[in-house]
């Protein structure tokens, strides 16, 4: 009985992580073992960073709060990913999901921060951050 549970639970955790962002793409940098690493393609710009323990439906959570601007001449799409020294790592889309009247990309010039809650209570000794287009 307690294998099934932990399955189940394994099976949801999985399936989350496909909903929001499917397999993590890119990979931290080398030689990381400290702080805050960053990996972005010449279109991004990260314009915000923070992390803070936040209080949500499941308990206090770790959250991440990362803002994106696209730089480029053209609307883009961006996958973050979020690589923490310790435990597994968290990744999803930016925009997450359609926009009423706004293509499923950020246009040029437009900044949006998104916040990430991982299943985690505890501060991060450093994370990387890694930045993907996404062609759809």
């Amino acid at each position: 009985m307690r294998r099934a549970k932990m399955g189940f639970f394994l099976g949801v955790l999985l399936g989350a992580g496909i909903l929001m962002g499917g397999a993590a793409m890119g990979e931290p940098p080398e030689n990381w073992t400290s702080g805050i690493a960053y990996d972005l393609i010449p279109a991004a710009k990260i314009t915000k960073v923070s992390f803070y323990m936040d209080k949500t439906e499941a308990g206090p959570m770790l959250t991440y709060e990362v803002g994106i601007q696209n730089v480029s001449e053209k609307a883009t799409r961006f996958k973050l990913t979020i690589y923490p020294l310790e435990g597994d790592p968290v990744a999803g889309f930016y925009p997450l999901t359609e926009r009423k009247g706004k293509p499923l990309a950020l246009e040029p010039k437009e900044v949006m921060v998104l916040k990430w809650p991982v299943f985690s209570q505890e501060m991060p000794k450093g994370f990387a951050l890694v930045v993907r287009d996404v062609e759809e």
